[in-house]
């Protein structure tokens, strides 16, 4: 925990006392994240060595199970794949936001920040100013050291970005360059630069370098150019807790487990067979003894053993049964249930309904409602900004967003509720609906609706049988009568 700007003077370590543990494991879950995962799970290998001996030699990581990455994912699909609505109270308001929305890239920053917030606990929206046009991106927590109130860490002083800097193509010296965010005094930021010495990740702060001219830079923002986006926050945490924490050793033994299971099918895969000797013949330029195949072997005696396959019985009903319950845990602990990862419980091919499909999704949503509840004020936040670079006043209080569940709709479900709720009455015109269904135009649908209208003339005039034929009909029966 930083407390203080001190860790930038001259001789102190970088990066900063404290804060390794978090950088690494950072850097572990941007390996899991990028199926990396033999690099971080070593201390598995070496804990399952002590049991079976030469683990190493028994077990590779060829299998590689993505859990991590597909949750980040979903997570932000559930977020942000079906894009929030975002209003305005005001008409004239809402011009100003969706200039913003097609202005900036501020949904697919934050859909690259809410997987910074499944993977890392935290996720960073930095604004800028442009000559008068907003800039939004999404910047990684690595190089973000904030600076909090030592009575109230809730409170953040300073947000500090620093970074290592290779100054020649061989990598032999380097620099640190810093910037340091004042959220009391946000239409400036501080850049230094200082020499470095020593080795990556271990090094030693020299003396500042930094020229006159690049000391201040200014942002012209009136609001702190840091917005932060956390997942889970204690009262006594700085930084958020990330999904992969809580469900590593859980994929780790399910990745060793299964890899035992390949490596043992692996070694049975080619059959062997057993029978007497007289079944062999010796190959005269190699000198090796192989199976004389096709051939009819006689039992002299009933002790001969006759030619046959050895047919092998895994017994790894207790390796299945270890699996899955490792995998029912993996769906409790990571919050997201078994249908987010494709088990619907359904072996027939069929689709859930709307309700149905929701209700087993009821985890995952709520974890997908408690990230977008920490996005809310970022984005409005953010919005609000950017319609203050544009000249525009909007206020974070009327601003209105309604967030989606990113899951299907069910249109026949829906169709029924409006069924029930109208007494069977039309919710949508033909025109609206032939629109809708086969993607027409306004013209196009409408000569369409003509068509089928005439359709439908024609069919009635034909089941209307005329007067004429009536009459002939009648008089053929009278005279059949006499």
């Amino acid at each position: 925990m930083l407390t203080s700007l001190d860790f930038l003077c001259t001789g102190a370590r970088w990066p900063p006392e404290g804060e390794e543990q978090r950088l690494r494991r950072y850097d572990d879950n941007r390996k899991l994240f990028e199926d990396e995962h033999a690099e971080v799970y070593r201390e598995q290998m070496r804990r399952i060595e002590r049991v079976i001996g030469n683990f190493s030699s028994v077990v590779s990581y060829g299998t590689v199970l993505s859990y991590q990455k597909l949750i980040s994912l979903k997570i932000a699909d559930l977020v942000f794949g079906e894009p929030p609505k975002i209003t305005a109270a005001k008409s004239g308001q809402q011009a100003v936001i969706d200039r913003i929305l097609s202005g900036t890239n501020l949904l697919n920053a934050a859909y690259m920040c809410a997987i910074d917030v499944s993977r890392y606990g935290d996720g960073l929206l930095l604004l800028g100013n442009r000559g008068g046009t907003p800039v939004i991106d999404a910047t990684s927590p690595r190089n973000w050291y904030p600076v909090v109130d030592r009575d109230n860490i809730k409170h953040t002083l300073y947000h500090a970005f620093g970074w290592a800097h290779p100054l020649d193509t061989k990598r032999t010296r380097w620099e640190l360059k810093v910037q340091v965010h004042n959220p009391e005094k946000p239409e400036d930021c501080e850049q230094h630069r200082y020499s470095l010495s020593g080795s990556e990740n271990n090094w030693q702060i020299g003396r500042e370098i930094t020229s006159e001219d690049e000391v201040l830079l200014e942002t012209q923002l009136q609001v702190c150019p840091v917005f932060r986006v956390s997942n889970v926050l204690t009262s006594d945490r700085v930084y958020g807790i990330d999904d992969y924490q809580s469900i590593d050793s859980i994929i780790s033994e399910l990745m060793v487990r299964i890899s035992q299971v390949s490596k043992v099918l692996d070694k049975h895969a080619a059959p062997s067979m057993s029978g007497p000797a007289s079944a062999l013949e010796k190959d005269q330029v190699t000198g090796e003894w192989r199976l004389k195949v096709g051939n009819y072997y006689p039992q002299n005696t009933r002790d001969d053993p006759a030619p046959q396959y050895i047919t092998w019985d895994a017994s790894m009903a207790a390796n299945f049964q270890q699996i899955e319950l490792l995998i029912n845990q993996l769906y409790t602990i990571s919050e997201m249930g078994s249908a987010i990862f494709g088990d619907l419980a359904s072996k027939t091919g069929t689709v859930p309904s709307g309700s149905a499909l929701r209700r087993l999704m009821m985890s995952p949503l709520a974890k997908a409602r408690r990230i977008a509840n920490s996005f809310d004020p970022a984005l409005k936040g953010l919005i609000s900004a950017c319609a203050a670079i544009y000249g525009e006043a909007l206020p974070v209080e009327s601003i209105s967003i309604k967030w989606n569940d990113g899951l299907p709709d069910d249109e026949a479900e829906n169709a029924q509720i409006m069924a029930v709720r109208t007494g069977n009455r039309p919710t949508i015109s033909q025109h609206t609906a032939i629109r809708r269904l086969d993607g027409l135009g306004e013209t196009d649908a409408a000569a369409e609706l003509e068509e089928i209208r005439a359709d439908d003339a024609e069919q009635d005039m034909g089941s209307a049988m005329p007067r004429e034929t009536l009459e002939n009909q009648s008089l053929r029966k009278e005279e059949q009568k006499l």
